[in-house]
């Protein structure tokens, strides 16, 4: 196996491990995870009509190079699941978390920007976008969750048990 294929099917195992050992309580949050798949792929719309990144290397149909079907039919989804599941609710350690998990997941897309043919940015597109759109994506999940909650918020945080 290449790295390409340990990186993808490995994510791939751990999102799917980590949802179901904590299957129990993440049903509710299964319309978050839709949601996320839909909006990852509309990025990767966008990013392939302007050019900005591809997906040289795609593991389970190798033809695709527009969205990375590992990330976001798999790995996106459950990331958003557990973020509204276990998102901070004062809003100061909700940014923090954030920052923490955006800085974890931008430092890994850039070794695997540098380091694999997996992903590839183009025309301008540099690691502090992506470090952006990471930011902002766990909000507008979060949103959502609460938009299709009537607003309401339920007490499951690592904080506040």
């Amino acid at each position: 196996m290449t790295a390409e294929e340990w990186i993808q099917y490995g994510a791939m195992a751990v999102a799917v491990t980590a949802l179901i050992l904590k299957w129990k309580g993440m049903k509710k949050f299964v319309a978050v995870g839709l949601f996320a798949s839909f909006y990852a792929n509309l990025w990767c719309f966008v990013a392939a009509h302007y050019h900005l990144w591809n997906y040289h290397s795609n593991v389970i149909v190798p033809a695709v190079t527009d969205i990375s079907l590992p990330v976001n039919f798999v790995v996106v989804p459950v990331m958003a699941m557990f973020w509204v599941r276990y998102c901070p609710l004062r809003f100061k350690e909700m940014i923090l978390w954030a920052f923490l998990w955006t800085t974890v997941l931008t430092g890994s897309e850039v070794a695997i920007e540098r380091f694999t043919e997996i992903l590839k940015y183009h025309s301008g597109y540099d690691w502090y976008y992506s470090y952006v759109l990471w930011f902002f994506s766990w909000f507008i999940w979060y949103g959502f969750h609460l938009w299709l909650n009537d607003w309401r918020r339920d007490l499951d945080s690592f904080f506040h048990k």
